[in-house]
């Protein structure tokens, strides 16, 4: 009987594999982080696109079409309204650290905050894990936003994860950029060894490669500045403290250049570059956020 009930578990684990398979999306043994690289190169190529209620694509659409069209290209089918959207792939539950791109952020919708209105696909998290960007259709059309803004931080009600999970070593790579003090002073980091330095009021800051930074508090976590002081990474390495100003931001789009962002704000493009921490070898992303005054 034993010989029976082996092939009979193995008969049985077989089609279950098979079942399993039979569900994988197409190119589902794909890397996941390339796959969702294609989502948003593919969702950056429909910018500037009307919103129309029901459309569907490509040539207008509404929220939930949107990332039905952007996923389909992927073979994921998503569900057609945000309301059943909500409950599509699986929950990602934590802080904004645990997001990953491609993840599909519900929000409330116009009227009711609570009950799921809207939809967006996840871009990516700021240098310090406190915003991220978004691409989504809403009503100026296809564009990205930020989630700090206003009217989408009042009607954030979570996350869904279509995609598989990235490869856990690859997450890790992707979200660390702070580090503490011994790991910085270890020079195993991605940060420079001579990046912990001391700033106003003998406070220890930090500056990381992308030209984003942080004070270091006495327990060594990183806190924010109290906005006195604006701290200015060169392309060289060198640094220096100017006196807060009203900074201007732009997010980057599909197209753009250093050379076009530049003339659209009327700076020069040394300028731009020096605003940013940034050179001439420098490569724009879509969805990074440039200082442009």
């Amino acid at each position: 009987m034993k010989p029976l009930r082996l092939l009979v578990s193995a008969l049985l684990l077989c089609f279950a594999a098979c079942v399993a398979a039979a569900q994988e999306p197409a190119g589902g043994q794909e890397n996941p982080r390339k796959v969702a690289d294609a989502i948003i190169k593919e969702a950056g190529r429909h910018l500037g696109k009307p919103y129309v209620y029901g459309g569907n694509g490509p040539e207008s659409f509404d929220c939930t079409g949107f990332t039905c069209f952007v996923f389909r290209k992927f073979g994921y089918n998503l569900s057609r309204t945000s309301s059943d959207q909500a409950h599509d792939g699986r929950e990602v539950k934590g802080g904004y650290d645990k997001l990953q791109k491609g993840d599909i952020i519900i929000f409330g919708g116009r009227v009711n905050k609570k009950t799921p209105g809207h939809v967006g696909i996840f871009i990516a998290l700021d240098s310090l894990k406190q915003s991220f960007t978004f691409i989504h259709a809403c009503n100026s059309g296809v564009t990205i936003s930020h989630i700090d803004e206003p009217y989408y931080a009042q009607r954030f009600i979570g996350v869904r994860r279509i995609l598989p999970d990235f490869p856990p070593e690859e997450r890790e790579r992707a979200r660390k950029s702070h580090f503490s003090l011994t790991e910085l002073l270890s020079g195993k980091t991605g940060a420079a060894r001579d990046s912990v330095l001391n700033a106003v009021q003998e406070r220890p800051l930090v500056l990381f490669p992308d030209g984003s930074w942080a004070f270091v508090g006495a327990d060594g976590k990183y806190f924010e500045p109290d906005g006195a002081r604006d701290f200015i990474l060169n392309a060289d390495g060198t640094w220096r403290s100017e006196e807060a100003t009203t900074a201007e931001y732009y997010t980057v789009r599909g197209g753009d250049t250093f050379q076009k962002i530049a003339r659209k704000f009327g700076v020069s493009v040394e300028s731009l570059l020096e605003m940013n921490g940034l050179n001439k070898r420098s490569v724009l992303r879509l969805g990074d956020r440039l200082r442009v005054r």
